[in-house]
């Protein structure tokens, strides 16, 4: 069998307990019922896309021959030169479809927020302005568009999604939150941000239908996982 799993350094990885130790906080985050974990279960379990994120697949005219080539877990991305942290995506999978190469970046949610709203992010500090300004020039969000309401999270995740796909010279890309929680718990805010990218997303387990964001077709999608425990 192929390998499929990698760090950022294309190290291979046998088994998900290797992901533990690429955490910030490896010993705080490793918890069963926690995102990271069952993410990295939940890929490790399957051998290649997890149940959810096929299925989600399947809905999409483009990526519904997607079949998994390579999966980074934990893999950073630098988002500009305003020297501030990198985004981290839980898995960033290179898929192969009928047509090509697309990239799919996987957010893992049990229950946690994604993030601070950005009325609370925000502090005005030069740094932040410029990663501001940064992200939505990349996501090409109106100028008079009300972004308070909406989670950091989003905004960095989804740029380092497109960012990797620019980098590649792939032109097909999705971010993809891969949720363990019944009861959608961020859902709502996830509708918020894709209202915002005027990307609507009506409901789980269906991507939404393609934006183009410098030259990348981007989608966005949320899929419904169970917990491993369960």
């Amino acid at each position: 069998m192929p390998q499929l799993f990698f760090d950022q350094n294309e190290k291979e990885l046998s088994g998900p307990e290797d992901v533990k130790w690429l955490l910030a906080e490896p010993e705080k985050q490793w918890v069963a019922k926690y995102s990271a974990y069952e993410t990295a279960c939940s890929w490790f379990d399957a051998q290649s896309l997890p149940k959810s994120i096929h299925a989600i697949l399947q809905t999409d005219a483009v990526l519904k021959s997607a079949r998994l080539k390579k999966a980074y877990f934990e893999k950073q991305t630098e988002l500009d030169d305003s020297k501030r942290r990198p985004s981290q995506t839980d898995v960033l999978a290179i898929v192969e479809t009928s047509s090509g190469f697309a990239i799919l970046g996987i957010e893992g949610k049990v229950r946690e927020p994604f993030g601070e709203f950005i009325s609370k992010w925000n502090d005005y500090s030069p740094g932040k302005l410029r990663r501001l300004a940064s992200l939505i020039d990349h996501l090409g969000l109106k100028p008079s568009l009300s972004i308070g309401n909406l989670r950091y999270q989003l905004f960095h995740r989804t740029v380092a999604t497109l960012l990797e796909a620019e980098r590649s010279k792939i032109s097909v890309a999705a971010m993809i939150v891969q949720s363990f929680s019944p009861e959608l718990v961020g859902f709502k805010d996830f509708q918020n941000f894709a209202s915002a990218m005027e990307i609507p997303v009506a409901a789980p387990g269906k991507l939404s239908d393609p934006k183009m964001l410098r030259n990348v077709q981007f989608r966005l999608g949320w899929t419904v996982n169970s917990l491993r425990s369960d």
